[in-house]
């Protein structure tokens, strides 16, 4: 069953819908730069405070095993792909040519792990 619009609605609507761009709604989320920097901010907040739950040595190995590893190996693949992604020159990181985001991935994955075994 298909509902039809009133003829009323249908003279207000343009006849050349196909002239129209489309535009992509979501363009605004793929954006790997942002997407890099909002990884690194919530990594940052979360170490301090996976660095402040593993103060006290009772429960700091629990905290690192149930908590911070399956996290390490999550944020590892992240950036991984972080730097697959941004590792390559293209229009948008011409200038740098992709080489200062692979640093920084690499950067975070091994201040991560070092971090966690320094916990």
């Amino acid at each position: 069953m298909r509902i039809f619009d009133p003829p009323e609605a249908q003279a207000d609507e343009p006849e050349n819908n196909a002239a129209e761009p489309q535009t992509d709604p979501l363009s605004r989320f793929r954006n790997w730069r942002g997407f890099l920097a909002a990884a690194i901010a919530v990594n940052v907040l979360f170490t301090y405070g996976m660095w402040n739950n593993t103060a006290d040595p009772g429960v700091a190995i629990w905290f690192k095993v149930l908590v911070w590893l399956p996290f390490n190996a999550i944020a590892t693949a992240l950036y991984i792909v972080f730097m697959i992604k941004l590792g390559k020159a293209s229009d948008e990181n011409n200038q740098t040519g992709g080489a200062i985001y692979a640093l920084l991935s690499i950067f975070m994955i091994a201040a991560n792990w070092i971090t966690l075994f320094a916990a």
